[in-house]
């Protein structure tokens, strides 16, 4: 079983169908989730870890969040009257939309004062870590890359000791683009949705790009 897991950008938002996603391109199933964490994303491929024989791992913004709501909420575009685990993006704690009931000063609290970028970061690079070692364990043949934020946090922590000490453990061949580029570098100058995600040719773009390493 090949299995691609990632954010929006592998989930294929804005596309007319999710058939044009780069996941379907390259015949993997596709666990991409809008507005996904990092945490969600490892879960997601631990699951998976023992059934899969590929898998493409897309990483995304690190300082979004899982939470779980018993009280029928109402946020952004995917979340209509809904109970369960929410993704949480860190905008929102900001953002003054009528949809956005996160928008509260609890949730503001939240990531002004107790959400910390290099904590989240090294949060991040520990699943990385993990997740090498479980599915080489596997034996599952694997690519990892960034969709976005994560290749620019590569660079503003290259000379933090604590921050090395993790990237130093990560396997930088099976590490597309590492440190440099994802997708939004791959996507560059392609059509945009209005939410600003790539769309068919964009995907195709990304697509081309990790064929060359599965």
């Amino acid at each position: 079983m090949k299995i691609a897991i990632g954010d929006s950008f592998t989930y294929g938002e804005e596309l007319d169908s999710r058939d044009d996603a780069w996941p379907s391109l390259l015949g993997f199933e596709n666990y991409g989730l809008r507005g996904a964490s990092n945490e969600y994303i490892f879960r997601k491929a631990i699951e998976f870890a023992v059934s899969s024989t590929h898998m493409i791992i897309s990483w995304s913004e690190c300082t979004r969040y899982d939470l779980f709501t018993n009280i029928p909420t109402s946020v952004a575009q995917r979340y209509k009257n809904y109970t369960g685990p929410i993704q949480i993006n860190s905008g929102w704690a900001t953002a003054k939309n009528p949809w956005n009931q996160f928008a509260m000063p609890w949730f503001r609290d939240l990531y002004i004062n107790y959400t910390d970028e290099k904590y989240s970061f090294l949060k991040t690079l520990s699943y990385m870590v993990s997740l090498q070692d479980v599915l080489d364990n596997n034996s599952v043949e694997y690519i990892f890359c960034s969709a976005f934020s994560n290749q620019e946090l590569f660079k503003k922590y290259e000379n933090d000791e604590e921050i090395v000490h993790w990237t130093n453990r990560l396997n930088k061949e099976k590490f597309v683009g590492f440190p440099d580029e994802g997708f939004v570098e791959w996507v560059y100058g392609t059509p945009h949705g209005e939410g600003g995600h790539p769309l068919k040719l964009g995907h195709k773009k990304i697509a081309d790009k990790l064929s060359k390493y599965i």
